[in-house]
């Protein structure tokens, strides 16, 4: 099976006080969304949510009657159901977006999708109850290896299809971030934006929302944005002679008042002919990491 990763995840509302729950509940018949049509008589999303149950290491719990008022709920939906038959084989594509919330408030929410290719004559359910059962492993995993945060009276809950704005270029930490080869030069603060932006909206499958760069003071918008900075360049004159080249940049995930996520990520360039190449190096790395980091936020994040 060709496994791909969660498409987009926010990972938390964020506010000073911190919640551990023992488990989130979760229904055990995930709804279809519009234009998703079930497959009579598989039943594969039993399986899911069994398989969830099992990988999330007792943190997902099946939902009681009534579900419990005190407790995050996991809602599952099937947003793409598509079996499409070939000369040879069979693929089978499912996109299944779960999302946890508490009290009305959407604390967090991601896609996954698998598909699964088969020859036609074993086509069929069984496929489907595989692609299932990978899904809801995934899902497991995810509740397993996140800590939500508890949302308060300050916090409306995340807005996931909402534009992610970032600042035209990225902050300095200070007056001695960088030298002025590295600012002047080598465009440093524009050029982490530019790559960022193109890397994480050029990803296959697209993001749920847009990253964008917008000429405003990006401390003070309100609005759903990543506040980037580059706390230091050290990228003396001289390429390769001058030895080896490092950065450290950070970013902060918003969502109106609540931090919902943040970054620290460390780079190093051994490589390049002139300074500048070397600090366009480390941009595209910082900006793949940041990149796969925004598809999945999550707070205090150290980024390799």
């Amino acid at each position: 099976m060709k496994s791909m990763r969660g498409i987009l995840a926010v990972v938390s509302c964020a506010l000073a006080t911190m919640q551990a729950w023992a488990a989130v509940e979760i229904a055990d018949n995930p709804a279809y969304v519009q234009g998703a049509t079930p497959v009579e008589g598989c039943a594969w999303e039993t399986g899911m949510v069994s398989s969830a149950v099992s990988k999330s290491k007792q943190g997902i719990a099946v939902t009681g009657a009534p579900p419990s008022a005190s407790t995050p709920q996991l809602s599952l939906e099937v947003t793409q159901l598509k079996v499409s038959p070939g000369a040879k084989k069979t693929e089978h594509v499912a996109t299944v977006r779960g999302s946890v919330s508490h009290q009305g408030k959407l604390l967090a929410t991601r896609d996954f999708q698998e598909r699964e290719s088969i020859a036609n004559e074993k086509a069929g359910c069984n496929a489907l109850r595989t692609v299932g059962t990978s899904i809801g492993e995934n899902i497991g995993d995810w509740i397993a290896k996140t800590q939500f945060m508890e949302c308060g009276d300050d916090c409306v809950g995340i807005h996931p299809d909402e534009t992610i704005v970032i600042g035209v270029e990225a902050l300095l930490a200070g007056p001695n971030a960088v030298n002025d080869t590295v600012r002047n030069d080598c465009r440093v603060s524009t050029a982490m934006v530019s790559k960022l932006v193109s890397t994480f909206n050029d990803e296959e499958p697209p993001p749920r929302a847009k990253l964008e760069s917008r000429a405003i003071d990006i401390e003070k918008y309100p609005g759903r944005r990543l506040i980037l900075r580059v706390n230091t360049v050290h990228a003396v004159g001289g390429g390769l002679f001058s030895g080896p080249k490092w950065m450290n940049s950070s970013g902060e995930l918003w969502d109106g008042k609540s931090k919902v996520a943040s970054f620290v990520f460390n780079t190093y360039a051994t490589s390049g002919l002139t300074t500048c190449r070397a600090v366009n190096s480390m941009v595209s790395d910082s900006a793949s990491s940041i990149a796969d980091w925004l598809r999945n936020p999550s707070l205090d994040a150290r980024l390799r």
